[in-house]
């Protein structure tokens, strides 16, 4: 057996993870008598920890040669080694000797996550010790070391403070002024060679969905721009706006019953010309006003100070022809901001449509859930929590053995059951809500996202490492042997986060190699095809919005939330400055939700607009997996392998 991973059982292996793990796989029972030295691990301390000698202290193994003395005498920093890793290994900040293709699987080989800490770069405003660690940029230089090695203090900070209110234009130092000369300005010393250097960008980039503050220092999207909220912290964003209507090239805001006064305001028609001045400069009298109305308008012809001109009924256009009027369809000009789910259009005007199980709010635009309070699934640590999305209330759901760690669930409305992906005993995990039966659906796998066929009864999840994405019926009972099968293999650069649409058959996921992208196919792995590849950094949490047939997802290389249809069109990427380190997202309603591992959060942003941030949930631990169960019945519902298994034996996956 493989020493560092394996243990014997038999006249085979196991993996380590199986051992006490309170299920018994070898034949004559010897993997859970631990208490014995197949274990290697004294009762007292229980999996995954050792005792201090003498004691009965017991630490992490993690907590082994960790550089910080954890056992009163010592004993957990002597004899670590000293010499580099073998060929073919990594050394962790831990001086743990790790496979080297197991730095950056999204999964905590190390134990302290080092290996996993060095993938991603360090979110905006923060920098990389030479161990790995990332620190606010603040922390540099303040004559004290954030940095295990010291690499925050260089012998270059003195000059950093000689050289504040600085920086260099052309080659030469200038004092910092206003946004014109020196946009952004400061001096700093990098953390790798301690060198002093400053930023100066007489021109700031931004991605082509954004759009630059006046001071420079920020960009914002441009569906921020004049939207009555101040996003810029010099509040340009808001500048200006009143006066858009006399910006030469820009078309008037005013709608077609409706008429511009000299200073922007709009006015209806039938108070144009009425003896009075209802414009605040008086541009809606005069001229000519005399001028009696002769001509052939379809709906209405007033008099202005410009002469006669037709007009139009609420919800229609004045044609080019300057006397006709056509229909406006508010369906397809304003989007998603029409209506939240279904839009229907009609002469002069459109409504708006909820779908089954929702209700229209008094707006007549928004659609909410009927029924019981939507909950939102989490997991924190070794715990599963429920949270109401409207009263707040909290419940623990489940507590696991604190060395485990509840990571991917996912839930199954038929038999009210949460599935979870158990890393401690690399196993894939259930409980049902009603009868508080538990189990182990299936063992030996590591997945980063698992989820929920509950239409055609399977389980799905992604391997990153492998490069795969594996299925098993939902109904299998462990048996000591794995059985699962492979349905997608090859060409996948690391898949990470997985979300299905049972009705349709269609299965989601996003890949994080060194192409990122996100890929659609049928949900027996055929039809594949990509979905989009162009701006991507990291794509680690999807999440789908049927309502409005739109995926989700959060980068957290580049920072951003973004969204598309479900063909692919209609991209909309907004840059959040709080989505740091996400790990599973999901959409009820108007909110995006997703848990933040770094933050030890669950946050929320209005999905449209990703404003209004809240922290949802905060607790001492990792967030990592999250759903919005459908509390619903789902027996109208159906597919090719929802009636007796399709006619198969084993597993059957559908292919719409």
């Amino acid at each position: 057996c493989a020493a560092s991973r394996q243990a014997a059982c038999g006249a085979g292996c196991i993996p380590v993870p199986w051992l006490c793990d309170g299920e018994q796989q070898c034949p004559d029972g010897t993997d859970e008598q631990c208490g014995c030295e197949c274990c290697s691990v004294p009762s007292v301390c229980g999996a995954k920890k050792v005792q201090c000698p003498g004691t009965h202290h017991c630490i992490p193994h993690w907590e082994l040669c960790d550089r910080h003395q954890d056992c009163e005498d010592g004993w957990d920093e002597e004899g670590c080694p000293q010499q580099p890793c073998l060929p073919g290994q990594w050394q962790c900040r831990n001086r743990v000797c790790i496979m080297a293709e197991w730095k950056c699987n999204g999964i905590d080989d190390c134990g302290d996550s080092s290996d996993e800490d060095v993938c991603a770069p360090c979110p905006p405003g923060m920098v990389r010790c030479d161990e790995g660690k990332c620190i606010l940029e603040s922390l540099m230089c303040n004559d004290e070391d954030d940095c295990l090695d010291g690499t925050d203090e260089p012998s270059t900070c003195g000059e950093l403070r000689a050289a504040a209110g600085h920086c260099l234009v052309m080659g030469q130092p200038h004092n910092c002024l206003p946004a014109y000369s020196c946009q952004v300005c400061s001096a700093r010393v990098d953390i790798r060679s301690g060198d002093l250097y400053w930023l100066a960008f007489p021109h700031l980039s931004c991605p082509r969905t954004h759009v630059p503050c006046r001071d420079g220092t920020e960009c914002v999207a441009q569906e921020y721009m004049c939207d009555g909220e101040k996003d810029c912290a010099d509040g340009s964003d808001e500048d200006g706006c009143a006066q858009l209507c006399d910006t030469p090239g820009q078309p008037a805001p005013c709608q077609s019953h409706e008429y511009q006064c000299g200073l922007g305001a709009c006015l209806n028609a039938s108070l144009v010309c009425n003896g009075r001045q209802d414009c605040a400069d008086g541009s809606d009298e005069g001229g000519n006003c005399s001028v009696p109305c002769q001509r052939s308008c379809a709906h209405l012809c007033y008099p202005s100070p410009q002469g006669p001109r037709c007009w139009c009924d609420p919800g229609y256009r004045l044609a080019k022809d300057g006397l006709s009027c056509v229909d406006i369809d508010e369906c397809t000009e304003q989007g998603e901001g029409a209506c939240s789910q279904t839009c229907l259009n009609a002469p002069g005007s459109y409504s708006c449509g909820c779908l089954l199980g929702y209700l229209l709010e008094p707006d007549g635009r928004v659609c909410k859930l009927t029924g019981p309070e939507p909950m939102l699934l989490v997991a924190v640590q070794s715990e599963l929590l429920s949270c109401g999305l409207r009263s707040g209330r909290e419940e623990v759901l489940l507590a696991t053995d604190k060395d485990r760690v509840v990571f991917s669930l996912d839930y199954d409305p038929v038999e009210r059951k949460v599935f979870w992906m158990d890393l401690a005993t690399e196993s894939i995990r259930w409980q049902d809500f009603d009868l508080g039966k538990k189990g182990t659906l299936v063992k030996g796998v590591r997945s980063d996202c698992i989820a929920v066929d509950w239409l055609g009864r399977n389980l799905y999840w992604t391997d990153g490492a492998a490069g795969q994405v594996l299925a098993t019926r939902l109904g299998t009972a462990w048996r000591g042997i794995p059985e699962y099968t492979v349905v997608m293999d090859g060409d996948l650069d690391q898949p990470h986060s997985l979300v299905l649409q049972p009705l349709a058959g269609q299965l989601y996921w996003s890949e994080v190699g060194s192409h990122p992208r996100l890929m659609e196919a049928t949900m027996d792995g055929s039809r594949r095809h990509v979905l989009l590849d162009q701006g991507l950094g990291w794509p680690t949490a999807l999440a789908l919005d049927l309502p409005t047939w739109r995926i989700f997802w959060l980068d957290e290389k580049l920072g951003s939330v973004g969204s598309a249809r479900l063909d692919g069109t209609s991209v909309k990427v907004l840059q959040l400055g709080w989505v740091r380190s996400p790990f599973a997202a999901a959409v009820c309603e108007g909110q995006l939700y997703w848990s933040e591992r770094k933050a030890w959060s669950v946050q929320q942003v209005d999905k449209a607009s990703g404003k209004n941030r809240t922290v949802l949930l905060k607790r001492h631990g990792q967030p990592h997996g999250l759903q919005v169960p459908t509390w619903g019945s789902s027996q109208l519902c159906t597919n090719g392998c929802a009636k007796s298994n399709g006619g198969c034996a084993q597993l059957c996956l559908p292919n719409p």
